[in-house]
């Protein structure tokens, strides 16, 4: 079965999981959809990954864009979910609902952990050799299944009503700012002005992604913003959380 993987990863952490199912499913396509791609259509002869971090327990909003290029006929598919060590809360069961709008089944689901985008300090060293090797074992159950049949994911079907979780932060550019326009060319959201590089709060998702391309270090989160997120990170992000799998 020929199999493709679909990533979103404004900071790195999801694309290094999704480099490891690469690697232990033998250099297959992948493509990133962090910001907008080509339109995809699969078949049920495909296996798709769908690799994606989760925010506040819920996947980014730009993946119902995303999705909007990526169309299915009933093609299997497994939900990989990378968050920065506090919860993925109801991410699962959200991109499993999305899936199946656009002709996929879900057929097996994962939990991963990366550095958190607000605060790398958490989760600095994730994923390690125990989350590597326990990934590659579930890609090989996944492999010896007799048959691909439908899986549900977890997660509570009235997520849409929960206020999300998390510390929103919004980055603004400094004096220092230079006007290059890698932030404005690569924000997932389409969050971010071309001509003053100002951010529109309604659109940001606080991915942290022009803060980690900017090549100046002038863009950034007001530092009292960073130490009070800082304080509420820790508290629901210190404990060490272990990979969780769905077959």
């Amino acid at each position: 079965m020929r199999k493709v993987i679909f990533y979103f990863s404004p900071c790195g952490g999801t694309k290094t999981v999704a480099d490891i199912i690469n690697k232990a499913c033998g250099d297959v396509l992948m493509q990133e959809i962090t910001t907008p791609s080509m339109d995809v259509e699969l078949d049920a002869n495909t296996l798709a990954f769908f690799c994606f971090p989760v925010y506040g327990g819920r996947i980014p909003k730009p993946m119902y864009d995303r999705m909007e290029q990526i169309n299915g006929n009933k093609t299997p598919c497994v939900h990989v979910a990378v968050y920065g060590n506090r919860a993925v809360d109801d991410a699962l069961l959200e991109m499993q609902d999305l899936s199946d709008k656009h002709g996929f089944i879900t057929v097996g689901g994962c939990e991963m952990i990366a550095p958190h985008s607000v605060d790398p300090t958490f989760a600095a060293d994730r994923p390690d050799a125990s989350d590597r090797e326990k990934l590659v074992d579930f890609l090989k159950k996944l492999d010896e299944k007799q048959s691909l049949t439908e899986v549900k994911m977890p997660g509570n079907p009235d997520y849409k009503k929960k206020k999300v979780s998390d510390f929103p932060l919004y980055p603004s550019p400094s004096k220092e700012c230079i006007g290059c326009g890698i932030c404005y060319k690569y924000c997932p959201a389409g969050a971010i002005s071309a001509k003053r590089m100002k951010t529109n709060i309604r659109k940001c998702i606080s991915c942290m992604r022009c803060v980690n391309m900017c090549s100046t270090d002038s863009r950034k989160v007001p530092l009292p913003m960073r130490l009070a997120a800082h304080a509420v990170l820790k508290k629901t992000c210190s404990d060490r959380k272990e990979p969780k799998f769905y077959l």
